[in-house]
């Protein structure tokens, strides 16, 4: 698709909806400090002191809030809407994967609120058998003790009626026929852009976004210092036994947070990734239900009369990914690595560092 055929009007409205774990915080940060670059050719990124506006996303009563705060006043809401509406003619882009949860009923409040007719809609869709290990991670950073399977075995049991907080926090916003639809109900498959992620092609995305926002190549340019880089296979299994020796000990989840999330997982993060296996393998019956959930989520996306770019087909689970073959046996964890973590509980305690603006500004303690 050629880029003259993405680029919005003049005054668009470009609402980027994740959702999460998709990429969406290495493009909210290019976006941002990108800033006078946008200004040059007409556009604009709203959001805050943060790379991404998500007090206000909250302040509408938007999932992915930590847990334990309040929610914010509904001026910081207000604000972001001015904010849009200041900018004029020029193209703003809004980019928060929260806006990805959003009910029914609250897309058509952030729509009416940021532009109305004038409003564009993109998604980010991440092939299944990458988005399910990254997804687990962040619940072990949030406090999860499961292990990889355990927590499969939860998530994809779609055939259970019950309620569970944990199969909602997967799908909902990667149900990609029902997340186009509650969006296109209110904007219409018109404005709507659905972007299938390609991992081995990394500037599908940023190009994608300066196509739509009428900018040159090379604005958009990611900043590992501040990247939300994921655990390694052995960091997340450090975590989750961490997690579990707090549980033993009877720890609240605020003296979890302040050791862990906010000593633990900030070094962690702050490292360059170690080697090794960064995700588990998904067990033989996991692999052959997120193949068949892959293929009818392309097929369905196939009919939803949305634009889309790039190659669906990349969604597709390729024939060369294989099965764990028989129990799992868990990676061993870095010296270097370990020593880093007990360091950073030692600083914590001591008083080095603290508080609960910690490592992972995905909102990692999610609302449950």
């Amino acid at each position: 698709m050629p880029p003259a055929s993405l680029l919005l009007p003049e005054a668009a409205r470009l609402l980027h909806i994740g959702p999460h774990k998709t990429g969406s915080t290495a493009i909210q940060v290019a976006l941002q400090e990108a800033g006078g670059t946008l200004e040059q050719y007409g556009a604009f990124y709203a959001t805050g002191p943060r790379h991404r506006p998500d007090k206000a996303g909250w302040a509408l009563g938007l999932k992915g809030r930590p847990a334990g705060t309040g929610q914010p006043p509904i001026e910081r809401w207000n604000s972001l809407v001015r904010k849009v509406a200041d900018a004029g003619d020029r193209r703003v882009c809004v980019s928060n994967e929260d806006f990805g949860r959003a009910t029914g009923e609250q897309v058509g409040r952030i729509v009416g609120d940021l532009g109305g007719d004038r409003v564009h809609v993109v998604a980010v869709a991440r092939r299944l058998d990458r988005y399910l290990p990254s997804q687990w991670q962040e619940r072990v950073k949030a406090g999860d003790r499961r292990g990889f399977e355990d927590w499969l075995r939860v998530v994809l049991d779609l055939d259970n009626p019950d309620y569970s907080w944990d199969r909602l926090n997967v799908w909902h916003a990667h149900d990609l026929e029902a997340l186009v639809g509650r969006w296109v109900d209110v904007v219409g498959p018109d404005r709507f852009t659905l972007i299938a992620s390609d991992e081995q092609d990394r500037e599908l995305l940023p190009h994608a976004f300066e196509d739509l926002l009428g900018l040159p190549r090379e604005t958009l340019k990611p900043n590992p210092q501040r990247s939300n880089r994921g655990l390694s296979w052995a960091e997340t299994e450090m975590v989750r036994a961490a997690n579990q020796h707090c549980a033993e000990a009877g720890w609240s989840r605020a003296e979890r947070r302040r050791f862990v999330k906010a000593g633990v997982l900030r070094e962690l993060q702050s490292r360059p990734t170690p080697p090794g296996p960064r995700n588990p393998p998904l067990p033989g019956w996991a692999l052959d239900q997120v193949r068949r959930l892959s293929e009818q989520r392309v097929a369905r996306v196939r009919g939803l009369g949305v634009r889309v770019v790039g190659d669906l087909d990349t969604l597709l689970v390729p024939d060369d990914v294989t099965a764990a073959a028989g129990p799992v046996e868990l990676p061993e964890v870095d010296v270097a690595v370990a020593g880093a973590a007990i360091a950073a509980v030692m600083r914590v305690a001591l008083g080095a560092g603290s508080g609960a603006d910690a490592a992972g500004d995905n909102g990692a303690d999610e609302d449950e």
